[in-house]
Order: C-alpha cells, then sequence, then structure tokens
C-alpha cells in the first residue's frame, strides 16, 4: 500500500505549480506578451474555456498565467455582450463594407452562417488590435514601476548614513 504524501511535500509541490504557473519574474516584455495573450484569449467567444486557453498558452511560454487570466476575463458578462457586438460589426464592415442592420426584422434574416463568419472575422482583427494595445501600456506600467523602484533603491544607497 502506498504511502499518503506529507504535508510539507504538498506544500511544496503547490509550490512549484504556483512558480510554473506564474514562469519567473515579471518583466515589462513578460508582463506585456502576458497581458496581451489574455486580452486576446478573453476576445474569443470561447467563453468557459479561457482558463484551459490561457493554461495551454502561457505555461509553454513560460508567460505569468495569473496575469494573464486577469487579462482575459475583459470578457465578463457585463462587457462580452459588446465586445460580441463590436467583433460583428467589424466582421460586417469587413466582408460586406458596411455595418450589419440592427432593426427587429433585420434580425430575423440574418443567417447563423452569416453572423458566424461576421463573428468570427472580427475577433481575428479585433483581438490582436485589444491585445496590443493593452500589452503596450502593460509594458509601460511595468517599466515605470520598475524604474521608480530602482530609482528609490539607489538613493536609499547613496544616501550617506546619518553621524
Amino acid at each position: 500500500m502506498s504511502e499518503r504524501p506529507k504535508r510539507s511535500e504538498l506544500k511544496e509541490l503547490a509550490r512549484q505549480a504556483w512558480r510554473r504557473l506564474r514562469g519567473g519574474e515579471l518583466t515589462p516584455r513578460r508582463a506585456a506578451l502576458s497581458v496581451a495573450a489574455g486580452l486576446v484569449i478573453g476576445m474569443t467567444p470561447a467563453f468557459g474555456f479561457h482558463w484551459l486557453l490561457v493554461i495551454g498558452l502561457c505555461v509553454p511560454l513560460r508567460l505569468d498565467t495569473g496575469v494573464a487570466y486577469l487579462a482575459a476575463n475583459i470578457s465578463m458578462p457585463f462587457i462580452a455582450p459588446f465586445i460580441t457586438f463590436a467583433e460583428i460589426e467589424t466582421g460586417a464592415l469587413l466582408l460586406h463594407g458596411a455595418f450589419m442592420p440592427m432593426g427587429p426584422s433585420d434580425l430575423k434574416n440574418v443567417g447563423i452562417g452569416a453572423l458566424a463568419a461576421e463573428l468570427a472575422l472580427g475577433t481575428v482583427v479585433l483581438a490582436p488590435v485589444v491585445g496590443a494595445l493593452g500589452g503596450s501600456l502593460a509594458y509601460a506600467i511595468v517599466a515605470w514601476r520598475r524604474r521608480r523602484k530602482l530609482n528609490a533603491e539607489l538613493r536609499t544607497s547613496l544616501t550617506p548614513p546619518a553621524p
């Protein structure tokens, strides 16, 4: 009969798993890529599967899974309809040269295939744009915070000791 793992072994295993999910130090580049990946995943209409997509992408690429998952939550229930609407309208504009009419009688005539094509094209176009914008903002914020911390440490180290 096999022995049950000790509590300390389980704690160490959990620490290792958390380190693996975090991927290492959050540099400006890793923050930007993690946020961008999360936003791109969050913009997809794969509701309910975002967590799996984040893990599947971020762990092999050593991105910060926690940061990416937070960014993937851009598609919260009160925001998702607006994202989906923007993606459908973008797809309609690119496919047909005009926005999709949104009157009640117009929606009755829309085929599910056409709607799916517009949504897919809109997602392919908008997701990378949102990811790039969010990743750029994350890069700037993390780089700024790191510079600020470095400057504070430098000032502390250069301050002469009190007599």
